[in-house]
């Protein structure tokens, strides 16, 4: 397959509003989805269904920059930050929303067995494709949804990951509540997402995303996005132990290089522990059953 396709036209958008709108009157509970401005349903568009790798593409290629801070970050909450038996053998993990594996090979590739699910057909399609073409027979792939993994059983997982989801849900009880329902007591789970600051509405929604473009029309809402302590408080509610001095903020570099392609000179994102303002990581742990019942 080919691993690549040229990015889709950017239709004309309205100036964009320079102050971030009202926020939604409790982001930790069930949103109206017509109420949001988002459009989760891009990631299928044929245009991008090829294009999850290619660094030339600009709505893509911010995935791909988080990786250096991220994979590092996961990869250690996940294998070394849980409380399960010694015996690692076996171990299972699963992404939710993991598009076209840009994250979920990566882990793969450092020896983690990972299931991914994403609701676009297209990307796991080529998720699949991936996996085959770079032989890795422990990252498998299937079509799914957030709010529902019924299809999977009570602590059928040593770990659960989400990037870059969280900010696209508008019933986060409901999908954090299936994560913890399948996540086995002492097991990690680890996300990013954005904090919804001044600074995050300035540089996502203003900049990167209606001015630069670097990002599709509607990619994001920010009154979707999610401060860490609301975060921490429904976490808590759901059974996990969740330490926020644990979540680490993440910063973008520059590259030059992408100047002469036309593009906004982006590079790759690294970890900024004393700033959680804009990206942040972070993950929490799934409480064995005697704490949950003390709590």
């Amino acid at each position: 397959p080919t691993f690549g396709s040229p990015a889709r036209r950017a239709p004309a958008r309205a100036p964009p509003e320079l102050v971030p709108p009202a926020e939604f009157p409790d982001r930790m509970a069930r949103i109206d989805e017509s109420l949001t401005r988002i459009d989760n349903e891009l990631y299928s568009d044929e245009a991008l269904a090829g294009g999850w790798h290619n660094a030339d593409m600009a709505q893509l290629a911010s995935l791909q920059l988080l990786n250096p801070a991220r994979v590092p970050f996961f990869h250690d909450a996940l294998t070394r930050r849980a409380e399960l038996p010694s015996d690692d053998s076996g171990r299972r993990y699963l992404e939710v929303g993991c598009g076209g594996g840009v994250l979920t090979e990566e882990l793969a590739a450092r020896g983690c067995t990972m299931h991914g699910i994403d609701m676009s057909e297209k990307a796991v399609e080529y998720a699949r494709a991936r996996a085959a073409h770079l032989s890795l027979p422990n990252a498998t792939y299937e079509v799914g949804n957030a709010y529902d993994l019924s299809r999977f059983g009570d602590a059928s997982f040593d770990g659960v990951v989400m990037a870059d989801v969280l900010e696209h849900l508008h019933d986060l009880p409901r999908a954090l509540g299936e994560v913890a329902r399948v996540l086995k007591p002492g097991g990690v789970f680890a996300f990013d997402t954005i904090n919804r600051t001044v600074l995050s509405y300035v540089l996502t929604i203003v900049l990167a995303q209606e001015l630069l473009r670097v990002v599709p029309a509607n990619t994001h809402d920010w009154r979707l996005y999610v401060r860490p302590e609301e975060l921490s408080l429904l976490l808590q509610r759901l059974g996990f132990e969740v330490d926020t001095a644990h979540f680490v903020g993440m910063k973008p570099g520059i590259d030059l290089r992408r100047l002469p392609l036309g593009q906004f000179p982006l590079g790759a994102f690294s970890q900024a522990p004393n700033s959680l303002r804009v990206n942040y990581l972070g993950w929490a742990r799934r409480r064995a059953a005697e704490r949950r019942d003390a709590a």
